[in-house]
């Protein structure tokens, strides 16, 4: 078996689901109406996986569960886009991390995960604002 390379991500996290503000399951908690659809978004500012570098790659996700997902009553679906500007090695590198086979906080949230429905290769444009204040982001 291969060793994973040491891999670091620093960047931005969005989420958005059908849970009220605020979401309760950010708090461990039962989701509103015990059932969440989500969407999740991680866009790599500065990032590397061994010598691979990742800055400026984004990922989408859409998942959802019926239940208490963080005391283990329930486990997500979930389905995964990446940013097809990825290469080759930056694509292996990013289904290996967000797949839950590098460790880290995806490992962890990849134990939370019952069906993956794939993992997709599509185009992303992800904006910011420097303040925050608006986020854009499209799947062509």
């Amino acid at each position: 078996m291969n060793a994973v390379p040491q891999w670091r991500l620093a960047g931005d996290w969005f989420d958005i689901c059908s849970c009220d503000i605020p979401c309760p399951c950010e708090f461990a908690q039962r989701p509103t109406g015990n059932h969440c659809q989500g969407v999740l978004a991680w866009h790599v500012r500065e990032g590397q996986y061994g010598g691979v570098k990742l800055d400026g790659l984004t990922l989408v996700a859409l998942g959802e569960f019926e239940g208490n997902l963080w005391a283990g009553e329930a486990k997500a679906v979930m389905g995964m886009y990446l940013d097809e500007k990825a290469d080759e090695q930056q694509r292996e590198a990013l289904q290996v991390i967000f797949g839950g086979n590098g460790g880290g906080w995806p490992a962890g949230f990849a134990a939370n995960i019952g069906e993956m429905r794939g993992m997709e290769f599509v185009p992303i444009t992800f904006e910011v604002a420097g303040d925050l204040a608006t986020l854009a982001g499209r799947n062509s």
